[in-house]
């Protein structure tokens, strides 16, 4: 795609395709927790991705947390990293701007840094919602430690 200068444009991507699990990643069989007011059909969403409940305790592929606080979200990634695989996810979900308990986004990534995850995705959740996904570097994944 190319502007009036002919120069060439990033083109904006089309996701509406895609479900919102497909979105965030879910897949088959993970092992995925999801707390907090998420909203029914993300519930809903993530489940039929799965094709299974989803888990309370143990190791995660994945966790998905409605937070309305940074205090909230500080708490949550502690809690989740914990039991994070090396290849897992940790979606925090937060009220959009304009909502009386918005909590920007960026304000989480210095907390996520100390304690060892970035951030590498965000996502519109539905009309109130949106999330952001931290992972563990790839250089820090225990596979790349014992091959060094």
């Amino acid at each position: 795609m190319h502007n009036s200068l002919g120069i060439t444009l990033a083109r904006e991507r089309d996701y509406s395709h895609r479900t919102v699990a497909q979105k965030l990643g879910v897949k088959p069989d993970e092992r995925v927790e999801v707390a907090g007011d998420v909203g029914p059909a993300l519930r809903r969403e993530v489940k039929e991705a799965l094709g299974r409940g989803f888990v309370k305790s143990g190791e995660l592929d994945g966790a998905i947390v409605m937070v309305e606080s940074i205090e909230e979200a500080a708490l949550a990634l502690d809690r989740y990293r914990s039991r994070m695989r090396d290849t897992g996810y940790l979606w925090i979900v937060t009220r959009k701007r304009g909502h009386e308990r918005y909590v920007n986004q960026l304000l989480l990534v210095p907390l996520a840094r100390k304690i060892g995850l970035i951030d590498n995705k965000t996502c519109s959740i539905d009309e109130e919602r949106s999330g952001i996904r931290f992972v563990v570097p790839r250089a820090l994944r225990q596979a790349n430690r014992s091959a060094a």
